[in-house]
């Protein structure tokens, strides 16, 4: 599965590969810009967030700009005049219409689509047409990293060496691997006991009982 946009100075491919997810973005003349591989033991949690990236620096140039421009422009005489009138009458089209694009700019040009992995994240504009195929990527690519890590990872050998399985257990219990349940199994069949709260017996903890 890949997710693929196309912008007029930037192109950005994801695609879900055997061993990892694979990120390339082009510039506009179509020269690599950037090209890496995650492996999927480092892109769990995923995640994704929208957050908008608002020029102020620039916007306020411009307003700055704007206002010198109309006060150099704007009429003198009687503000009952037609000149004068007229005048005011395009400001507040003007007006009207740089709020249209500073609104238009806020949903589509300063809108961006970040995904967070454990290690990376990626940054791409967000675009109403593309949210759903995003959206739909990310869960796939969670998903596939589960299933690799289960697949990888997820077996146990009580006749090898606890501690490091263990570890793993736990490790793929944090990422939401494995349920509760099924890492309360698999360290039952490494250890032997019942991983529950420990037994008390006259304010005393006692071991917990072995199954095998």
């Amino acid at each position: 599965m890949h997710f693929q946009q196309r912008q007029p100075t930037r192109a950005t491919l994801l695609t879900l590969r055997e061993h990892g997810l694979y990120v390339c973005q082009r510039d506009g003349r179509g020269h690599i810009a950037l090209e890496l591989e995650m492996p999927y033991e480092e892109i769990l949690p995923v995640r994704t967030e929208r957050r908008r990236q608002v020029p102020q620096r620039q916007l306020a140039g411009l307003l700055f700009g704007a206002l010198w421009l109309a006060a150099i422009l704007v009429p003198r005489g009687d503000l009952a005049s037609p000149e004068v009138t007229a005048f005011w009458g395009w400001a507040l089209v003007a007006a009207a219409g740089v709020g249209g694009l500073f609104f238009h700019g806020l949903h589509h040009w300063w809108s961006q689509r970040v995904l967070h992995t454990a290690r990376a994240q990626v940054v791409l504009p967000d675009t109403p047409a593309e949210r759903a195929a995003f959206q739909d990527f990310t869960t796939a690519l969670d998903r596939r990293a589960k299933t690799y890590l289960r697949r990888e990872y997820g077996t146990v050998n009580p006749l090898g060496n606890i501690e490091p399985q263990l570890r793993r257990v736990a490790w793929l219990r944090e990422l939401d691997v494995f349920s509760p349940d099924e890492a309360r199994a698999l360290t039952t069949r490494l250890t032997g006991q019942v991983p529950n709260a420990p037994l008390t017996s006259l304010g005393q903890d006692l071991d917990m009982p072995f199954v095998n």
